[in-house]
């Protein structure tokens, strides 16, 4: 795959993808810093760009009275 087409294949799953230079950057529509994942390699910005689209998991902790 070329890069604009994994990068169209993340956007419609809700991942944004950009290069600069040799470095390709992943996060969510809107995320911030802490959310963004970095590569060289463009199967690994797929696989983690899959990742990030997955849904949260969300702990709750509960403290008992």
């Amino acid at each position: 795959m070329r890069f604009s087409e994994v990068r169209e294949s993340l956007r419609s799953i809700g991942v944004v993808m950009s290069k600069r230079g040799e470095t390709i950057r992943l996060n969510h529509f809107g995320g911030l810093e802490d959310t963004a994942k970095y590569t060289t390699d463009l199967h690994d910005a797929l696989v983690l760009g899959r990742e990030l689209a997955q849904p949260r998991r969300r702990v709750v902790c509960a403290t008992l009275v």
